[in-house]
């Protein structure tokens, strides 16, 4: 039996809205293992600058010992995993940030069977919930003073519609409406259409969100699962009967 992992950044809110969103969307055989990294993705940078053979898999579960606490991942090999998906926040603010860091990893994680492949919230997860409606949403930007833990968050639940504030009551056509426009947010920052076509390469999107080396100010606003599930099952999961 296949299985896949997924990595995120944090433990809780993270893992909330995945499972909301496999609720909706996945069924099946394939076994689904969540892990958190429990840290952020310039930490993560740091452990594999200068080893471009390290093992994400066995990384994780040196630096997070929560993960073997998990008897589906406590003996795992990385032989016996097909896909390895990540999500990270953008952290703009943090002392390690520099454009080209978050470059470096979108490049090297851009293969779901081999390193594993990355999708970044901008500025951070909470972003799933800063919406509205589509329209508005294309133009959502926050200033990046206001990119960090509880301003953004607070600030995400203020303006964002209610339909999106708990995780545990999206539904799958709350999730189809994120993924439409999500998917048209990174087509305007890749390729400045407003087109419901699905951008694959994660750096594209990325280099829209920065301005020499510096992030946007201010930033475009963006999800990575709905941008996730759209790589995933393609766009025909937009169709009611997905």
């Amino acid at each position: 039996m296949e299985r896949t992992l997924f990595v995120f950044e944090g433990e809780k809110a993270e893992k909330l809205y995945f499972q909301s969103l496999e609720r909706a969307f996945f069924h099946g055989e394939e076994r689904r293992l969540l892990a958190s990294f429990e840290n952020n993705l310039y930490k993560l940078y740091a452990e594999i600058a200068d080893d471009e053979d390290l093992d994400l898999f066995e990384l994780i579960k040196e630096l997070n010992p929560s993960a073997n606490e998990d008897e589906n991942i406590k003996n795992l090999r990385r032989d016996q995993i097909g896909q390895i998906y990540l999500f990270f926040d953008f952290e703009p603010n943090d002392n390690k940030f520099t454009g080209q860091n978050l470059l470096n990893m979108l490049r090297r994680f851009n293969n779901e069977t081999e390193h594993g492949k990355l999708f970044i919230s901008y500025p951070m997860i909470e972003a799933i919930r800063d919406i509205d409606n589509i329209d508005e949403y294309l133009e959502r930007t926050v200033p990046i003073s206001d990119s960090v833990g509880k301003i953004y968050k607070n600030l995400s639940a203020g303006r964002g519609s209610r339909a999106y504030q708990d995780a545990r009551k999206i539904d799958k056509q709350g999730w189809q409406l994120l993924i439409e426009a999500n998917v048209r947010k990174a087509n305007l920052l890749a390729t400045e259409k407003n087109s419901l076509e699905l951008v694959s390469d994660q750096v594209s999107i990325a280099r829209a969100q920065l301005s020499d080396d510096e992030p946007r100010d201010p930033l475009p606003v963006l999800s990575a699962f709905p941008i996730f599930l759209a790589d995933y099952f393609g766009l025909d999961i937009l169709r009611n009967n997905q």
